[in-house]
């Protein structure tokens, strides 16, 4: 881990990506938090699901795009 001693703004180190907003979104009984870009793309951001085996799936997990 390295720690950045700078008089710069966050922002300015790390610009914003392209507007995305935040969505709840179900894929496969599984509940999740998705960013979803104007062309309608949805990225994992957290599941949100009490089942153990949700975790375990690589499709679900966080940085994921979703094909649907």
């Amino acid at each position: 881990m390295t720690i950045l001693y700078t008089p710069l703004s966050e922002h300015d180190i790390f610009p914003q990506e392209e507007e995305m907003s935040v969505v709840l979104f179900e894929h496969k009984n599984c509940p999740l938090m998705c960013r979803e870009g104007s062309d309608g793309k949805k990225q994992i951001m957290q599941v949100l699901s009490t089942d153990p085996a949700h975790y375990m799936d690589p499709a679900l997990q966080p940085g994921q795009w979703l094909d649907s």
